[in-house]
């Protein structure tokens, strides 16, 4: 009896076998260049449940679909068109051709997995219209539901899903933004070799947790970056509640600590919004009632966190400068910290272990070793009209007490105007004139003439306490005339807005930092360097251990405390740049170059 039941059981498995493989097969039939090893379909949706059995990817004919004479379109952008075409080329010729987010009778899995994450992709400060998600969506739709689709249809929806990935993963990778500069003031960006980091671990990608993964690998592995994408969830958050619609915070004239104003409530709700942080109501004991329109000293402290927040003098008076960051919406935050995420992606994450940092709208340089800041210092960088460059370049050598070569752009600007108004001006301030590398008297010189060319002199300041470069300078060789220096003018580092320089970087500690920097050579201590300083020719020491200097452009971060901060834009960048990351924003004026 149980070998009968047992041959039973076979047979009618035998019998339902048979019945599935026809089913299949007649379904199979009706496709042209099916892949009969593609790995089936497992998903919780209907559409996956319901073909499951039968659906499976399939190979594309290059030549029916023309995929290799394929152009992508990217906005006008053929920089991003010519790396993605490459991607595709490279993902399908090593996929051996076969589909990858759509089988012949529903999506992969993969398919909900990629579309999820272009729909999101204002999670990285980027935006989900740049990825056709609607138009691929509504695709889809279409291509399953009509009878009549051809496999020459699911391949081309699979192969423009694909373009679109790689769209995605090239401005995780790469930065969206191309065209960095701003008029005169130049942003040297440095170049990156095309990568197929992307589409090698989508290859390697067989689940959507892998696919997960394989997007997290491909962004700055920094944990500023980490900082500032969640920083961007809050303000993206909160740009879409309530209270996105606060309304303008305007005073007649500056609230002092202990006042009060019928504006405190408001100032009140909104740095709570910002510090994630109550700011509660003070208890008026005279009258015993809460008095909201004081300016209690919990807010004080408040407001005092919030103007180191931004740069400013952590006085408590609420005046124009810290009203103008208070009126600042939601949704602009959110785009100044999206675009400082875009710029991260520009560079390589790994600066090395030892290297000098200056980010010019926060007025400040460091010193890292082992990645850990050592030094720091306020500077002063180019005013807007003479911005300071923002490059990359190798810190080399010292020279103190140095002369300066007055650059051709000063002579014209500066130099000659004043000689025209007095040719006795710079008789006491330790300059050399040379025309035609001839030494000239300047008192004698025609400077009114129409024929007068500024490229024909040469101007140096001499060493000395005058000296527009101070005692010291810091070399780096580029063809940008930019370097970093002392300076005479001391009072300047007292002020909170330090964009007064003709582009070079002023420090506030010279000599500091120059006993850092030669600290492992030999004889060269405090009183020896402070010697070199003054003496009255100009001495040259080039350094063994040699830094990067990056001289960068930051107006968002996220501090040790959590606390995002936030700088001025004051040479336009954040303006110009989210103009091509996000094309719909209008930036207001008021915190570029605000002074």
């Amino acid at each position: 009896m149980k070998s009968f039941t047992k041959k039973l059981v076979t047979y009618v498995a035998f019998i339902i076998g048979c019945v599935v493989f026809v089913s299949c097969s007649r379904n199979l039939s009706k496709l042209h260049g099916i892949n009969e090893t593609g790995a089936l379909k497992i998903d919780s949706s209907a559409l996956e449940k319901s073909a499951v059995a039968v659906s499976k990817s399939f190979n594309i004919d290059t030549l029916s679909y023309g995929f290799r004479n394929r152009s992508l379109v990217v906005a006008g952008n053929q920089y991003f068109s010519k790396r993605v075409t490459a991607k595709i080329n490279r993902f399908y010729k090593d996929k051996a051709y076969q589909t990858q987010w759509l089988f012949d009778q529903a999506p992969a899995s993969l398919y909900y997995s990629v579309i999820n994450t272009l729909k999101k992709a204002d999670k990285f400060g980027l935006i989900p219209d740049d990825y056709d998600v609607a138009s691929i969506e509504q695709r889809l739709n279409t291509v399953y539901k009509d009878k009549s689709s051809s496999m020459a249809e699911i391949a081309d929806l699979d192969i423009h899903i694909t373009e679109m990935y790689f769209l995605f993963t090239s401005h995780l990778l790469e930065g969206k933004v191309r065209s960095v500069g701003n008029g005169r003031n130049v942003w040297k960006r440095p170049s990156k070799e095309l990568t197929m980091t992307d589409v090698e671990l989508l290859l390697a990608t067989t689940n959507s947790t892998q696919f997960d993964e394989a997007v997290e690998k491909m962004q700055p592995a920094d944990v500023q970056y980490a900082r500032l994408e969640k920083a961007l969830e809050h303000y993206q958050s909160l740009a879409r509640s309530p209270q996105a619609n606060l309304p303008i915070i305007s005073v007649p004239r500056k609230i002092a600590p202990i006042e009060s104003s019928p504006v405190i409530p408001l100032i009140r709700q909104k740095l709570s919004l910002m510090d994630l942080k109550v700011y509660p109501m003070p208890f008026d004991s005279a009258t015993g009632t809460m008095d909201s329109l004081f300016y209690d000293p919990n807010l004080v402290y408040g407001i005092k966190l919030f103007q180191l927040r931004h740069g400013l003098e952590p006085d408590g008076i609420i005046g124009d400068k810290t009203l103008k960051f208070l009126n600042q919406s939601f949704k602009e935050m959110a785009d100044v910290i999206a675009i400082n995420m875009d710029r991260m992606r520009w560079n390589s994450s790994d600066y090395g272990d030892s290297y000098i940092l200056v980010n010019v709208p926060e007025y400040k340089m460091r010193v890292y070793e082992n990645h850990k800041p050592e030094l720091e210092m306020k500077v002063i960088v180019g005013a807007a009209q003479t911005a300071t460059p923002i490059f990359t370049d190798v810190l080399e050598h010292i020279v103190f007490s140095p002369t300066w070569t007055v650059p051709v752009s000063i002579i014209k600007g500066e130099i000659i105007p004043n000689l025209k108004a007095n040719p006795e001006h710079y008789s006491t301030k330790n300059f050399a004139f040379y025309k035609n590398d001839i030494e000239i008297d300047p008192a004698y010189e025609p400077w009114d003439s129409v024929a007068l060319n500024p490229y024909e002199y040469r101007v140096v300041q001499n060493p000395g306490p005058d000296n527009s470069l101070g005692l010291v300078k810091f070399m780096m060789p580029n063809n940008l005339s930019v370097y970093l220096h002392d300076t005479p003018n001391r009072r300047l580092f007292s002020k909170d807005y330090r964009a007064l320089s003709h582009g070079c970087v002023r420090l506030d500690e010279p000599a500091k930092f120059a006993e850092y920097l030669l600290r492992d050579q030999k004889g060269w201590n405090a009183e020896r360097i402070s010697k070199a300083m003054s003496n009255p020719t100009p001495t040259t020491i080039l350094l063994k251990k040699h830094y990067d200097v990056h001289i960068e452009y930051r107006t968002a971060w996220v501090d040790e405390e959590g606390a995002l901060n936030l700088r001025e834009d004051i040479y336009g960048h954040d303006r110009v740049q989210l103009s091509q990351l996000l094309p719909a924003v209008k930036i207001p004026s008021t915190l570029v170059g605000m002074e």
